[in-house]
Order: structure tokens, then C-alpha cells, then sequence
């Protein structure tokens, strides 16, 4: 009571208590004398008008914690003890009677079980029902089922009969939510909330299933893995047939990177709830990580591989993925009907205008003002009529508000500084903007829900270009969501850097990678090799340091190196702030032609559709209700970054600095040694490697490899894998077991569509460690890539050693990024058109051809030793590769390094002069390499 008493109302609802002669309403809560319920019947329509939001036609959220709800009775009844005033009615008739209290005591636990029930029934209700509802019809206003109403429902009946699964209900809902405020003096996550929700209905059953196992979901989420296993065994053990406890502990599993493990519980839980979403999506992903596709199911493109395998059959009755896709499509259909009426009820058409034209500091053009109009008067229709159907109204919001915040802040910068690009002495702001955002994110915008599929996992899915974006983009407006609530309403916007002093651009490196980590692999000298006559480089680590030489690298070299990992957001974004960061690595995409191909991202769409109408190159603005809106169903672009177009590859490597160990002679002393003498020294360190690795093999079988982990097979590359063998009959394939439970599914897969004879001359091995696995990809003769996910960094380590790959860069991939890297990194090195194809026919037919051409010829030399000499294309592609590595683009990170800060002066060029926001252009950097490539082909 303290707490509230302590706070204040809105000033709207002040003056409603005013009006009817009530002041000082929160000093008087809680005391005997004083009838809240009469005043707000009292106050009638007018206290609704002032509570409830005249657009959304929804009630404010109010986040209580659990001891606050047993008050709620004692707050709203008063004049009778908190007793619902029919039974302190009957206790009022004869109060001494001590029998006939005891029956109105029965009579107040019914009652109020009764009542919590009826109110349970109608949140369910609302919760299941339609969003935006009208209920409360005989209001002058209308009053819509929302978040907050529900919420306000669960507390009442929580209050009345206070029960585990009801405190389950309530922190389930409140986990949902963002940042929160409590008692208007703490904030607070939803996660945080929920946690005091969950505890208090455990004191009162701690065997509740329901409870503990969202519990566990909330340990696991903080960290606290072996507690959460813990705790969902023991509600396994209490309901071994619970669906939400199957899947998250198979979930934990998953994550842990033990997707074998996981696989038996979301069988379970698919067979105790068939249309649960996280189960089916759970079991594809575990399923597809140790190749395990039974029951998989294609889309009908891809329903049959090849007829001239003996057995291909892989559409079993599950159908696997086709529930996912099927999962994806209801998912990402159900926010159109979310979020309904806020773009009106925040602003009329004329205000949202005005905050368009203060954010591009100017008066809108006839022709823009009316595209603005057209995009807004979308969602001042009332929801029927509303077309097109695919409107994300609190997406556009979110988007709405990160364009104005860019805008404005880049504004400020122009006012500061003019528009200059950089300053030879120091510049200080001496203006403050105080424009604050159009509102700071609406609470009433609900967090926005994630699809089942994370982005990570669509890599290796069957997926559509529109679902591949609109997942990303989900998950996208989620974080944006909860960034913009956490704003403080005197700031709307950060401050800009001030002006380069002396041209030297500040760069921010932010990641939780700086570590034993793929990306650490291949940027670790990239921090070094920056230009500091040019640049100020700042490397943010958000996790600690794992001791491993990656780290201490990265830390060494780096001109400004900050552990991070200890610091609260806030803080982490202050010290952003403090460093005046000019270029984020995040800013753009930074990408190729080959690996993003021209015309995949929002902007250019924008671009071209604006130029076919002829339209000024005026501000890009929030493209919604058309082919450039991201939830709109064009198949013809994922991306909606602007793109760095990087000449070579947009994939760094580190090899020509780090990697030396296998010639064990440094770059500068391998130029002098003739290039007859490097090839005969590596041609001895494969045979003698190979005799080590593959004792038993003979010397004239083709070695055939991929190192990918298992999980970016599919069926459609496995099967072309299995023709090149059966074309091939001297050939191995070399699989890892990447993980070691994938093994038994691929040769069972093997031997029961090619038969046991091929299915035998596929070879596994475990994981080698990093520099060993290196070390030894220069064994194999040629690497077959895979293609829904390429090969990123074992892409470059299978060059370095000098191995050909066959690298997809099929069109039914065009738009998805993951699947062309491996593409990007063979042309890089000078003979990509040795190396890249564009379908499966070219893939298996290319393989074949490069396999067949090798020859191999037994000679003795001075002293009589055999020697065994080989020729052929891919031996000759091979000596190639390996030959121009120091030379060859693709390891040449000093070349990378100096073309991407081209690309960050540009960048921030094109923020200052504004640009990067108008429609003068496709919005794309294209970066141009100056120096010489030094690649020479030898015969």
C-alpha cells in the first residue's frame, strides 16, 4: 500500500476523480471508510474515456508483483474488509452468531472460488479469442480484449482464490512482456517477473508440473543448465506424458549439442500433442543434425531426387517438414491480425505526417506527401476492410520509430556541425535536440512473437525466400522492441558522433565471438591491420576470455580492446556513446555479387519500383503495403540491410598469417624457393599423410570429402554424393562424425538407396583439432560442397591446403546467402570457373569429369625408389591453388582489410550528406580493388 500511495496518477484520471468530487483517491486506498468500487461506478463513462486508449480501445498495462494481488481485495472492498460485498452482507446480518459465521466463511471460500473461476473463464476466452474484440457494449467507448485486460483478470481471480495454476497462468502472460515498471519506482524484465510467479505458486505445490517445468525454462534461459535438467526430470517423473516438459528438456538437450539425446523426447511429445509447434520444429532440427530423415517429407519441388537410385523413399508417414513449413506459414500469418488500430489511435494522418517531415527536416514534396499518405491511410480502415491482408501494424511502428530515431539523429549532427565529413580540430556540440520520439514505443504494442524456427535454423531448410525474410524480420522487430522500451522518455534518440577529427573514423567491432570461434579464426588479424593514420578501432568483446591464442590476439593487436562482458547494456551502449563511434560493424551487409546477387534487398526493390514510376529520389521511408514491405509475399528479395559489395569474397580468412606450420617457411622465404621444388615438397607431404590417414588405401582411388558438420546434409546432396560414387568405382567419400551419431543414419541411408557396395566406400573419421584438420584437408582430392549450407570457413581451409572444391551457386538458391559462400570463396581465388556450377546436373557432372581426369603413372627415380607421379585437370587445378595461395585474393586479409575501409569512408559519407536515406540510388556500396592480382596459372 505504501508503494502506491506513494505514486501518482495520470493527470487525465486525477481530473475524472475531480469531476466527481474525489481528490487524494491513492492517500484514501485501502481505508475502511472509503468505497473505490461506488467512486469508479460514479465516475462511469468518464473514467473509461481516461483509462482506456481511444485508438487500441485498450486498458493501460499495470504490472503487480505477487504480494501486491493479495491487497487487490482489501483495495477495491474497503468499506467491508475485502470481503466481496454480498458475503459481508450476510455477515453484517447477525454478527455474533458464531455458527452462522462459519457457514458465511464456507460461503466467502466458495464464493470467491466461484468468482475466480468465472473470471478465469473469460481471460481463457479472450486469450483464445480473436485480438481486438469489443467487449463492455454498453460503454461510450468501446473496450477491446488486450494483454493488459487479460492480465487485469488473472489478478482479480488470483486474489480471490489464490492457486498454483493460476500463478502459472499470470507468469506465463507477464513473461511475454518487455522491460516493465513496477510501483513506478523499479524496472524489470517480463522474465524477471514471471520468476517471482512461478516461485510464489511453488510455495503453495511444489509438484505442480506446469509450474516447475516453466521454472526450469526460466533457469535454463539465465544459464543454470544442469539446474533446469534437474527440475524437468522431476516433472517428468510426476507426468511422464507432460508435452511442455518433453519439449523442454529436449530443448536443453538440443542446445547442449546433444541432438541424439533430444530426439526420443520430442517423439513423445509429438505423440502426446500432435500440432505442438515447438516439438515438430524441436524434432526436425535434432533429426536433421544427426541425418536422420525418416518420416522427413519434401515440398513437392523437391519430393523426388533420382530414379536411378535402387531405393529413395524418404517421404514416410511423418512428413516432418512439411509440418514445419506448414508451422512457419500459420506463424508468420498471425500478426496481421495483431496490434490492430494503434497507428490511429497514437496519431491522427496529419501528426504522423508532421513527425515525417520534422524527422526529414523539411516540407514534403507534393509527390512524397502523398506516397506517405497513401502507405499511412492503410491503417486508418476499420479491420475488414482493411486490405492488404499481410499488414504488420506494430511492426510498421517499430520500423516507423527506428527510421524517425536515424533520421533525427543524423539532423542533429547537421545542426552541430554542418554538413562536413571532417574537421581538423576538435567539434562540440553546442546545440541539444530535445525532440522526443512520436511516443515512445506505445506499450499497448505487444512484444512481437517469434516463429518456432530460429533464423540460424532456416540455413538448412527447404524454406521460401519470403519465409526466410520474415523470420529474420521477426526476430528482428523482437529486439528492436525491446531496445526502444527501454529508452528513456527524455531521450528519444542517441547524440552523433561529432566530425573525424582530422578525417580518422572511429570503428566499434562488437561480438560474443572474439574467442575459440569460427569468426576469431578468420578475423584475428584484421584489428592490426587497420590503417590508425585513418582510423580509431574499438573491439567490444561481450563475452570473457576463453584463454585460447584467438583471444589473446585479438586483445593484442587491437588498438582499443574492451571486455564488455561484465557490463549491463546501458552501460555497454554509454561506452559506444563516450568512444563517438562513427561506423558500426553492423551498419551494413557486407557481402559479394555472387554471395548476395544484385537486386536481394529491400532497397534496391524500393529503387527500382520508384524509378519505374519515374519518382525524385527522395527519403526511403518505411516501404509498407507493397513488394519493398518485408511482410509482404514477394519471393524476389530477403535482405533488408544495404549492402557492402565487396570486390573478391566478402569472407575474410587469416591462413596466409596463421597457417604457415605446413611448409613450415614464411611468406617472404617461400618467394625464393622455385615453384618446381614447393609443388614436389607438397606432393610428398600428401603421400605420406594419406598413407598415414588411409593405410590400407590404394593410391590410384579417388578421395571424394566433406568436412561440414552433419547437419547441413540433405537428403538432395547425399543422393548426388552416392551417383558420383556409383560413377566413380575408385573412389572413397570422407565424412566426419560431426556428430558421431550421424554415422549409423548416412550409411544406413547409403546402403539402402545405393546399395551396400557404395555405401562401404564412405569412410568417417572423429574431429580433428583445428591446425590438425588443416592440415590434413590437403589428402583429399577433391571436397564436394554441400548446398542448402555451404561451407563457409572449412571452404577456406580445404583451399589454403591446395584442394579443389565444388562449390554451389545453384539458382533455386539465388536468395539465400548460406548457400553460395562457399561459391564466393572459390572465385576468390582466381579459378572459380574451375570450381563453381550452377545446378545439381553441372555439380554431379563436373565431379565426375574432374575425378576421371586424374592419371597417376608408377616412375623410379636415380636411386631406384618408386615414385608414383600424377597429372591430369585436377591435379593441375590443384597445383594451382596451391601454388598462388599467397598470391591469390581470398587469403590476401591485408587487401580485404584496406577494401572495407573504402567502403566504411563511404559509408560515412553517405550519412553525412544524407544519401544513405534518399533514393538516389540503390543504397549499395560497391567497393573497387585498385591493386594488381598477382595470380598466375601454371601449365
Amino acid at each position: 500500500m505504501a508503494s502506491t500511495r506513494d505514486s501518482c496518477l495520470p493527470p487525465e484520471i486525477t481530473l475524472t476523480f475531480d469531476e466527481v468530487g474525489q481528490s487524494n483517491i491513492l492517500c484514501r486506498l485501502g481505508d475502511p471508510g472509503f468505497n473505490l468500487l461506488q467512486i469508479v461506478h460514479t465516475s462511469g463513462d468518464r473514467l473509461a474515456k481516461a483509462l482506456i486508449d481511444s485508438g487500441t480501445y485498450s486498458l493501460p498495462t499495470v504490472v503487480l508483483l505477487p504480494d501486491q494481488i493479495s491487497l487487490l481485495p482489501t483495495f477495491i472492498f474497503p468499506f467491508s474488509s475485502g470481503f466481496l460485498p454480498a458475503v459481508y452482507s450476510l455477515i453484517q446480518s447477525d454478527p455474533s452468531s458464531f455458527s452462522f459465521h462459519a457457514t458465511v466463511a464456507a460461503s466467502q471460500q466458495q464464493t470467491n472460488i466461484v468468482t475466480s473461476a468465472l473470471l478465469l473463464t473469460l481471460a481463457r476466452r479472450l486469450q483464445e479469442g480473436a485480438p481486438g474484440l469489443d467487449i463492455l457494449p454498453g460503454l461510450e467507448i468501446p473496450v477491446r480484449a488486450s494483454t493488459s485486460l487479460i492480465l487485469m483478470l488473472y489478478y482479480l481471480a488470483l486474489a480471490l482464490d489464490p492457486s498454483p495454476s493460476t500463478y502459472n497462468d499470470v507468469g506465463v502472460l507477464v513473461s511475454s512482456l518487455p522491460v516493465v515498471n513496477v510501483g513506478g519506482h523499479q524496472s524489470a524484465t517480463g522474465h524477471d517477473i514471471a520468476k517471482l510467479y512461478y516461485e510464489k505458486g511453488l510455495q503453495l505445490d511444489p509438484a505442480h508440473p506446469h509450474l516447475l517445468s516453466n521454472f526450469g525454462s526460466l533457469l535454463k534461459d539465465a544459464g543454470h543448465i544442469a539446474q533446469a535438467i534437474q527440475i524437468y526430470d522431476r516433472v517428468l517423473q510426476i507426468q511422464p506424458d507432460l508435452d511442455v516438459a518433453l519439449v523442454n528438456i529436449a530443448n536443453t538437450l538440443k542446445d547442449m549439442g546433444h541432438p541424439a539425446e533430444a530426439i526420443p523426447y520430442y517423439y513423445r511429445a509429438v505423440i502426446t500433442n500432435h500440432y505442438l509447434p515447438e516439438a515438430i520444429c524441436g524434432l526436425v532440427y535434432s533429426m536433421n543434425a544427426v541425418c536422420d530423415w525418416t518420416g522427413r517429407g519434401e515440398p513437392q519441388r523437391l519430393a523426388s531426387v533420382d530414379s536411378s537410385l535402387k531405393q529413395i523413399s524418404y517421404d514416410a508417414p511423418g512428413q516432418w517438414m512439411l509440418k514445419l513449413i506448414h508451422i512457419c506459414d500459420q506463424q508468420l500469418s498471425a500478426p496481421s491480425t495483431r496490434n490492430f488500430g494503434l497507428v490511429r489511435a497514437n496519431k491522427t494522418l496529419d501528426d504522423w505526417v508532421n513527425l515525417v517531415e520534422q524527422a526529414c527536416g523539411r516540407k514534403l514534396e507534393a509527390e512524397e506527401r502523398r506516397e506517405w499518405i497513401g502507405r499511412l491511410s492503410l491503417f486508418y480502415t476499420d479491420y475488414d476492410d482493411r486490405k492488404p491482408t499481410f499488414l504488420n501494424e506494430g511492426g510498421f511502428l517499430i520500423r516507423f520509430l527506428e527510421w524517425w530515431q536515424t533520421r533525427m539523429q543524423r539532423s542533429w549532427y547537421i545542426k552541430a556541425y554542418g554538413n562536413v565529413i571532417q574537421s581538423n580540430h576538435l567539434l562540440t556540440s553546442s546545440s541539444h535536440e530535445t525532440s522526443t520520439p512520436p511516443s515512445l514505443l506505445p506499450f499497448s504494442v505487444e512484444l512481437p512473437s517469434l516463429p518456432s524456427v530460429l533464423p540460424f535454423h532456416t540455413f538448412t531448410y527447404p524454406l521460401t525466400p519470403r519465409v526466410i525474410r520474415l523470420i529474420a524480420h521477426r526476430n528482428a522487430l523482437r529486439m528492436s522492441h525491446i531496445a526502444l522500451a527501454k529508452l528513456k522518455p527524455s531521450r528519444g534518440f542517441h547524440p552523433p558522433p561529432h566530425p573525424p577529427l582530422k578525417g580518422k573514423i572511429n570503428v566499434g567491432y562488437m561480438s560474443s565471438d572474439f574467442n575459440d570461434h569460427p569468426l576469431a579464426h578468420l578475423m584475428q588479424s584484421v584489428f592490426g591491420l587497420h590503417d590508425l593514420n585513418d582510423f580509431n578501432v574499438f573491439v567490444y568483446a561481450l563475452t570473457p576470455s576463453d584463454g585460447s591464442s584467438f583471444r589473446h590476439q585479438i586483445e593484442h593487436d587491437s588498438q582499443h580492446f574492451l571486455d564488455v562482458s561484465q557490463m549491463s547494456c546501458d552501460d555497454v551502449v554509454e561506452r559506444i556513446l563516450r568512444d563517438q563511434i562513427h561506423i558500426r560493424w553492423c551498419d551494413y551487409l557486407v557481402c559479394d555479387p555472387l554471395s548476395c546477387p544484385p537486386g536481394s534487398n529491400m532497397r534496391s526493390r524500393v529503387h527500382a519500383m520508384r524509378s519505374d514510376r519515374g519518382h525524385k529520389p527522395y527519403d526511403v521511408g518505411v516501404p509498407v503495403g507493397d513488394d519493398a514491405d518485408p511482410e509482404s509475399p514477394s519471393m524476389d528479395w530477403v535482405y533488408t540491410e544495404n549492402f557492402i559489395y565487396m570486390p573478391h569474397t566478402y569472407l575474410v580468412t587469416d591462413h596466409r598469417q596463421s597457417c604457415r606450420q605446413d611448409e613450415n617457411i614464411s611468406e617472404q622465404d617461400r618467394l625464393v624457393v622455385p615453384e618446381s621444388k614447393l609443388w614436389l615438397d607438397e606432393a610428398h607431404r600428401r603421400g605420406e599423410l594419406r598413407r598415414s590417414l588411409f593405410p590400407d588405401l590404394p593410391l590410384d582411388v579417388v578421395i571424394f570429402a566433406n568436412f561440414n558438420q552433419l547437419y547441413k546434409i540433405d537428403p538432395v546432396i547425399f543422393a548426388t554424393w552416392l551417383r558420383i560414387l556409383a560413377q566413380v568405382p575408385r573412389s572413397i567419400l570422407w565424412l566426419l562424425r560431426f556428430p558421431a551419431a550421424g554415422e549409423a543414419h548416412l550409411l544406413r541411408t547409403a546402403q539402402m538407396w545405393a546399395g551396400q557396395e557404395v555405401a562401404s566406400r564412405i569412410h568417417f573419421t572423429d574431429v580433428a583439432r583445428k591446425e590438425q584438420h588443416i592440415y590434413r584437408c590437403r589428402v583429399v582430392d577433391l571436397f564436394l560442397d554441400t548446398v542448402e549450407c555451404s561451407a563457409h570457413t572449412v571452404a577456406a581451409d580445404v583451399l589454403w591446403s591446395g584442394t579443389p572444391i565444388i562449390a554451389c551457386a545453384w539458382s533455386e538458391h539465388r536468395y539465400k546467402m548460406c548457400s553460395r559462400v562457399a561459391a564466393s570463396v572459390a572465385n576468390a581465388t582466381g579459378f572459380g570457373q574451375h570450381m563453381v556450377v550452377s545446378s545439381r546436373e553441372e555439380y554431379e557432372e563436373r565431379a565426375i569429369s574432374l575425378a576421371k581426369s586424374l592419371c597417376y603413372e608408377v616412375h623410379h627415380d636415380s636411386r631406384g625408389d618408386m615414385e608414383l607421379k600424377t597429372g591430369g585437370e585436377l591435379i593441375n587445378l590443384r597445383r594451382n591453388l596451391f601454388l598462388n595461395r599467397d598470391v591469390m585474393p581470398l587469403f590476401d586479409a591485408k587487401r580485404w582489410t584496406k577494401n572495407l575501409e573504402k567502403s566504411y569512408r563511404a559509408a560515412w559519407r553517405r550519412w553525412v550528406d544524407g544519401s544513405m536515406f534518399r533514393c538516389v540510388d540503390d543504397g549499395n556500396i560497391w567497393v573497387k580493388d585498385e591493386d594488381e592480382i598477382l595470380v598466375r596459372f601454371y601449365e
